[in-house]
């Protein structure tokens, strides 16, 4: 697998850090646009990558707005979901010269999860979207201080949308893999942050994309931790019940821990990513 670094031009000609993981062959069957969970980076979609690479498809990935090294002055903090569904659309016109005739696919997990259905929603005519364990309703854990923020207003959002509150999450409940648990922990890059503006925009986007789940009407393919203690999972049931999409997958993992992609049992749902890719080439 070759991995190469660079910077593409996202909204408002921002230069975005992205990286790509290459089959070692230099054959490509299909393109994938990765987008990571909140608080993480796009190296986080290394180990799916390799996998995948070694199946022929080529893996792009961008750091979101607000993290690692994209983070800009506020780490944690985005505008609006808005600028990076656009960010993911031009990342596409970028790899769009890259693939010419070949597939792009979306692929997101947690946040990312969230990100690549609107994305789905609003272009029907993707080839396919592959989600795991999308975040359409999270168990909120937010603190101003020692005072933990059950629910925040917009009145907050509005008066102070640049706030910035704690959101830490129990890396213990991510993966069964201890050795990956382990680069959890001592990962430095990772953010325990978020902006009151980014929190109730995540939450107004999650109830735009149960409301318009009807919309989806591309392929999917949509991957639930069954033992999740990160998001809801029967919110991804929902959404996935009310898809218009003949073309449509839904699969839980038993006693799975929030990250599929980086969990213990990992190769059954790589597995199953694979014979799904392949029969939408």
């Amino acid at each position: 697998m070759k991995n190469e670094t660079g910077y593409y031009e996202g909204r408002e000609l921002k230069k975005l850090f992205y990286q790509c993981w290459l089959p070692d062959s230099g054959k490509i069957k299909a393109y994938i646009i990765g987008i990571h969970g909140w608080g993480t980076h796009s190296d986080r979609l290394k180990n799916v990558a390799e996998n995948l690479t070694e199946n022929g498809y080529a893996i792009y990935a961008f750091d979101l707005r607000g993290h690692w090294r994209n983070a800009g002055d506020m780490p944690g903090h985005i505008d609006s979901i808005d600028h990076i569904l656009k960010d993911t659309l031009l990342f596409m016109d970028f790899i769009q010269k890259i693939a010419q005739d070949k597939k792009i696919f979306i692929m997101g997990h947690s946040f990312g999860g969230l990100i690549s259905l609107i994305f789905a929603i609003n272009h029907p005519k993707l080839p396919g979207v592959l989600v795991s364990s999308p975040l359409l309703g999270m168990f909120l854990k937010l603190s101003m201080g020692k005072k933990v923020i059950k629910s925040i207003s917009k009145t907050i959002s509005k008066l102070s949308p640049n706030k910035i509150l704690d959101y830490i999450i129990d890396q213990n409940q991510l993966t069964s893999d201890l050795k990956i648990l382990r680069q959890y922990i001592a990962d430095k890059q990772k953010i325990e942050v978020m902006s009151a503006k980014s929190a109730i925009d995540i939450d107004d986007f999650s109830k735009w994309a149960m409301e318009n789940a009807s919309k989806l009407l591309c392929p999917i393919f949509l991957m639930q931790a069954g033992d999740d203690k990160i998001v809801d999972k029967e919110k991804a049931k929902q959404f996935f019940e009310q898809i218009r999409s003949k073309d449509k997958l839904f699969r839980e993992y038993d006693g799975f821990l929030h990250e599929l992609w980086n969990e213990k049992g990992r190769a059954q749902v790589y597995q199953d990513m694979y014979v799904w890719l392949e029969k939408h080439l």
